[in-house]
């Protein structure tokens, strides 16, 4: 949070934090500064074409400046914003890594895959050739926000007033912050097409491959 607040973006000012290592699910907490407005999930269909627009737009230009900075861990490392290990609820116990290349992140991912939730077994394997087609493809390794979700985004009118919730961000496949934000939506919801507005429309091939990776291992991350 600190770095996207010194880089100019909307986030709040952290005032203080508390560890509580008996509670492994929240195991540290902190106290930070009001932001003005409303998530943008509570308000999006009320506001104007224009205001939606200005939304979109100002978010795309957060996610450029942020992608186009070096990664100091090297060009291909997938890790936390110090080198450490991810965070992230879309990976088994929360914490994974660093990896050193993709292919590297991506068997990790695809390793707890598992049959029980399948119908067949022919729908089993069917789910796992499509999950790792991630592997044929390449990405750029790109500083991600990691949990991209309205209730993150806090909007008052046409303007971004917070962006939340820094807790998984780090060095990841350029593909996962859009991916990540849509696999659970329906094509015709407005935060599906908000993404793809964001540039998420150049990852669905990857969003095909999230969405069986997910049935595939969802059971391996879930509390």
């Amino acid at each position: 949070m600190q770095v996207a607040r010194a880089a100019g973006f909307p986030v709040p000012r952290v005032i203080c934090y508390g560890e509580h290592p008996d509670t492994p699910h929240a195991p540290v907490s902190i106290l930070m500064t009001r932001v003005p407005g409303a998530e943008l999930g509570q308000v999006y269909e009320t506001l104007s074409s224009e205001d939606k627009d200005s939304v979109l737009k100002e978010l795309q230009g957060y996610l450029s400046v942020m992608r186009g900075w070096p990664n100091p861990w090297g060009g291909n490392r997938i890790c936390s914003l110090e080198g450490t290990a991810i965070r992230s609820v879309r990976v088994p116990n929360h914490l994974a890594g660093p990896f050193e290349s993709e292919e590297a992140f991506n068997e990790y991912l695809i390793r707890p895959s598992w049959s029980g939730g399948f119908a067949s077994e022919v729908a089993y394997n069917s789910a796992l050739d499509v999950a790792k087609g991630i592997g044929k493809m390449s990405h750029r390794i790109v500083l991600s926000h990691g949990d991209l979700k309205p209730h993150n985004i806090m909007v008052k009118g046409g303007k971004i007033t917070g962006f939340l919730d820094w807790e998984s961000a780090g060095w990841y496949p350029d593909y996962w912050d859009f991916t990540t934000a849509i696999r659970f939506s329906r094509e015709g919801f407005w935060w599906y097409s908000f993404v793809l507005g964001l540039g998420g429309d150049v990852y669905l091939a990857e969003l095909d491959c999230e969405r069986a990776l997910t049935n595939l291992t969802s059971a391996s991350y879930y509390w």
